[in-house]
């Protein structure tokens, strides 16, 4: 019986998947066919597309050990992944990635985008195997190994240098300093933010609530934290950061509140603060005119800051004086009132809760601190909602953004509240255009925003539980962290 033609278009867009055992040296022709390849350890691929190249890596967790469990693959530009912070595209097992260009925000990936969309190229993440498919049989496009490669050129090898740098920044292990080393850095830093680049002074000669970044600067905007220092050192290992801000390159902002857990049974636990402030702080040290720090509402002492009934904000002041003594907690006082409330870079405008709600100037803002109702709606405003309907709104932020002096269509980022109970990313959130919300304190998965091409892009990462194995590695000697696989 002849096939209709329904199914003859079936067959062309869900061709016959031929199983190969590719060789280093053998290019297999993608083009109106799929092919199945077995994994077997971390195989790398090249993926050519006339002029556009990818590959596509393996991304195992930094402490697996097999070398055959399944993990993550990701799709990058090589020639933009290791020059500096740049996009891709992730598939885990048992998901398809497809180049589609009606998924926002993949163009970024390509250096050549028209190259890649004109194709129907998909790869499918079986567990086992990898499904590559491109039905469009005229196009050329080819799939084969990547021979052995540098280390500094490698996904894992490039998060392996990371890791070390940061140790060798802290100074050590990531544990809790000594209190005299610990109120020696946080009197450096707020030494530093008396002359912060990018900072005005106020009219009472301080350093101004309003932080401005030049436009040659790549940001890597951070939302809440809430004392996950494996989530800060996911971030810190990812996508050029740590190579960015070593060359000067790239800014890290912090959208405020990096203390105090969100996780029910440590709600009144502290020392996770004490430590992410300390590696916060060292890295302001290393990096001062590359990390940034914009204030939260729990970035304080104050007894209004509670979390389902405990008062958080005033068991940190406890903590930190018993922990640190009287004269750390006077210093830590004395960084939460100098460091800026509100970002601003030709790029965007970031704070950690919401807009000013009243008329504002750009003179206005750098004087912040005068007027405490500015202060409450950057620092604990949220958005309107059915749950919060005096929340801002729409309005506000376009008021706040002609006060600025920036258009409607400048991409306006905060922390503070997520939208939902199973996200880390809000586009568009409360349906204003340009308006984003970023929590960086999900267990699961890590978000962040950065620039690409121009333009605010977000980014997802998967979450992993690095500190006690890079503590493993310091203790047994910095120089000599190894690959995953081959270290514990």
């Amino acid at each position: 019986m002849k096939s209709s033609l329904l199914q003859r278009i079936r067959a062309y867009f869900r061709p016959a998947i031929e199983t190969v055992i590719p060789e280093k040296s053998r290019k297999l022709r993608l083009s109106g066919k799929a092919i199945r390849i077995p994994l077997k350890g971390y195989p790398q691929f090249r993926i050519e597309m006339g002029k556009q190249v990818l590959h596509l890596c393996p991304d195992p967790a930094v402490a697996c050990q097999d070398a055959d469990a399944p993990c993550d693959f990701i799709l990058f530009d090589p020639d933009r992944y290791f020059s500096g912070i740049s996009h891709c595209q992730r598939v885990s097992p048992g998901n398809t990635l497809a180049i589609d260009s009606d998924i926002e925000y993949q163009d970024y990936v390509f250096s050549f985008p028209r190259e890649a969309f004109r194709r129907q190229f998909s790869v499918s993440h079986a567990g086992d195997a990898l499904i590559f498919k491109d039905p469009i049989s005229e196009l050329g496009t080819y799939v084969s190994l990547i021979d052995d490669a540098p280390d500094n050129l490698t996904v894992t090898g490039r998060r392996r240098t990371a890791l070390r740098r940061i140790v060798e920044i802290f100074g050590g292990p990531l544990q809790l300093l000594s209190v005299q080393k610990a109120t020696e850095a946080l009197g450096r830093v707020n030494e530093l933010l008396r002359h912060e680049t990018g900072r005005h002074k106020d009219s009472l000669e301080n350093p101004g609530s309003l932080l401005e970044l030049p436009g040659h600067i790549t940001p890597v905007l951070v939302g809440d934290l809430h004392a996950r220092i494996d989530n800060l050192l996911r971030i810190l290992s990812e996508n050029g950061v740590m190579d960015s801000l070593e060359k000067g390159t790239a800014a890290l902002v912090f959208l405020g509140d990096a203390v105090h857990s969100e996780e029910p049974e440590r709600l009144e636990e502290m020392d996770s603060s004490l430590l992410i402030m300390d590696l916060i702080f060292m890295l302001k040290i290393r990096y001062p005119e590359q990390v940034f720090f914009i204030v939260g509402n729990h970035d304080s002492f104050q007894h209004e800051v509670m979390k389902r009934g405990i008062p958080q904000g005033l068991l940190w002041k406890r903590h930190v004086i018993a922990a640190r003594g009287e004269a750390y907690k006077e210093q830590l006082e004395l960084f939460y009132q100098q460091s800026p409330l509100l970002v601003l870079s030709p790029d965007f405008v970031a704070c950690h809760a919401g807009p000013a709600r009243r008329k504002i100037s750009r003179q206005m803002l750098v004087d912040a601190h005068q007027f405490p109702d500015i202060v409450h709606d950057l620092t604990w405003g949220r958005i309107r909602t059915p749950a919060f309907p005096g929340g801002y709104s729409a309005g506000d932020v376009r008021q706040f953004r002609k006060g600025l002096e920036v258009g409607n269509e400048m991409p306006f980022i905060v922390g503070h509240h997520p939208y939902t109970r199973d996200d880390t990313l809000w586009i568009n959130a409360g349906r204003i255009n340009q308006h984003h919300i970023v929590i960086s304190a999900r267990s699961d998965r890590v978000g962040i925003f950065t620039r690409i091409d121009g333009a605010m892009v977000p980014q997802v990462f998967p979450a992993e539980p690095l500190t006690d194995w890079l503590n493993r590695q310091a203790s047994a000697g910095v120089h000599q962290i190894s690959m995953a696989g081959n270290a514990d």
